[in-house]
């Protein structure tokens, strides 16, 4: 029988084996380490990049700071402006109430059946003293005034009426008190209501 020693062979082998291995170890660790160099290369070049965007926005942003500061200042100006707007508005939407009041009170009167002596005006309630020949002349005068669209239904409302002497003549003292309402609400009605 014949024997061949393949003890060295094997360890041949094993050695071979081995070196193999730390090779390809030390040639993954080297690859690891080029990975992460190259990683770490380029995310540096990427925060440096993104730091110097940064600058520029933020000098941007500050040169547009001084813009915010006049817009806001514009902002505020135009509030002011809204606000007399506003006002002026509402000063001129009734400027002629008391014209318009005056005019109802002398179409409405029954012609030479009476006279006004006192006209008071608070808020939209207005306040009439007058003489009259009789209760039928101050009746025919408040059924005019309801008839008014200026006028609030309902709210035609005889204070008082009592007889009095004037120049030997018999005659009705009278108080009516009523709510007026202004043309900008009449015609703010009128376009509300369906024709």
């Amino acid at each position: 029988m014949i024997e061949i020693n393949l003890l060295p062979i094997k360890a041949k082998k094993k050695s071979e084996l081995a070196r193999q291995f730390v090779s390809l170890y030390f040639l993954s660790v080297l690859l690891a380490i080029s990975v992460i160099g190259y990683l770490w290369h380029s995310n540096g070049e990427r925060i440096d990049s993104g730091r110097k965007r940064l600058a520029r926005v933020q000098q941007e942003v500050s040169n547009y700071s001084k813009y915010e500061d006049i817009l806001k200042e514009l902002t505020a100006k135009k509030e002011i402006v809204d606000k007399k707007r506003t006002i002026i508005e509402d000063l001129q939407k009734d400027r002629d109430s008391i014209v318009r009041i005056l005019a109802l009170l002398a179409v409405q009167v029954p012609p030479e059946k009476m006279w006004f002596e006192k006209f008071v005006q608070t808020s939209n309630v207005i306040v009439v003293d007058g003489v009259a020949l009789s209760n039928e002349a101050i009746v025919e005068f408040m059924r005019n005034l309801e008839s008014s669209p200026y006028i609030e239904k309902g709210s035609v409302n005889l204070v008082h009426s009592r007889r009095t002497v004037v120049s030997s003549m018999k005659l009705r003292e009278f108080q009516v008190s009523y709510r007026f309402h202004p043309y900008s609400e009449v015609k703010k009605k009128a376009k509300t209501q369906p024709s």
